[in-house]
């Protein structure tokens, strides 16, 4: 693995924190679902905010409970391929900014199968744009250190 120390690192930085809102997002998400049946609603279709949801795909062939079943398991171990990565980033290991960019389009990727898709998609498809860009920023940033070191 390439740990680097070097020196103050604003885009690893803000990858970490963006991170860190990411899991707690998603750990959230999976806490809301269970605990609140009208908050499902863009996962297994219902009314949500006046608005009304027709549910992802999923729902849509294998029922409302596979779809809460598989959304609650995929936000899960998101969560836990974001921890893996976080630990990484806070150790400046450049292949950890690589992780988050598969694991975020991964996600978005899933997303399409679990969700139906409307407007809301197209923010979480920013914020994904917003996670890979950050990490590919940081990333870039962690070679050119580590070459300048090897120099």
């Amino acid at each position: 693995m390439n740990t680097l120390d070097v020196g103050k690192n604003r885009i690893n930085t803000l990858l970490i924190l963006l991170i860190a809102i990411n899991i707690i997002g998603d750990i959230g998400n999976i806490i809301v679902w269970l605990a609140v049946p009208e908050m499902r609603a863009s996962l297994v279709g219902g009314v949500m905010n006046g608005a009304e949801l027709n549910g992802g795909y999923l729902a849509a062939v294998a029922g409302d409970q596979a779809a809460l079943i598989a959304g609650t398991v995929t936000l899960a171990v998101i969560s836990i391929l974001y921890v893996i990565a976080l630990i990484g980033l806070l150790k400046r290991n450049k292949q950890a900014a690589l992780g988050v960019i598969a694991i975020s389009v991964a996600n978005r990727a899933i997303a399409l199968v679990l969700f139906e898709i409307n407007s809301a998609f197209a923010v979480w498809g920013i914020w994904t744009a917003i996670l890979v860009v950050v990490a590919y920023l940081d990333f870039r940033k962690l070679s050119v250190a580590s070459k300048s070191t090897q120099a």
